[in-house]
């Protein structure tokens, strides 16, 4: 059971890498979702799996919340650098005799 959790969640993140390729804007906002909801929910999901499992749920859980902030951050990293530019036009004396 928390082996196939721990293979789930790796499955969901190549899957997620899949639907976002070349959309930078996919990955900032489900990485940034992600993190924010692993945030939210990881205190109930670590008792849950500490009641359930005890000190082993403890650990695997953990390693899934880490695996799911480390992705959440790695997709927000990587859409971040892989955003769209904005090219500012640079004119030169060639272009516009009129800047001298």
């Amino acid at each position: 059971m928390m082996m196939g959790t721990i293979s789930f969640v790796a499955c969901a993140w190549v899957l997620f890498g899949l639907w976002t390729i070349g959309h930078a804007r996919r990955r900032v906002i489900g990485g940034v979702v992600v993190v924010g909801l692993t945030l939210l929910f990881s205190p109930f999901f670590l008792v849950q799996m500490g009641q359930q499992y005890g000190f082993l749920g403890i650990q695997f859980g953990l390693a899934v919340l880490f695996m799911l902030l480390g992705g959440g951050f790695f997709y927000t990293a990587l859409g971040w650098a892989g955003r769209p530019r904005k090219i500012r036009k640079v004119r030169t004396l060639s272009e516009d005799p009129d800047l001298f």
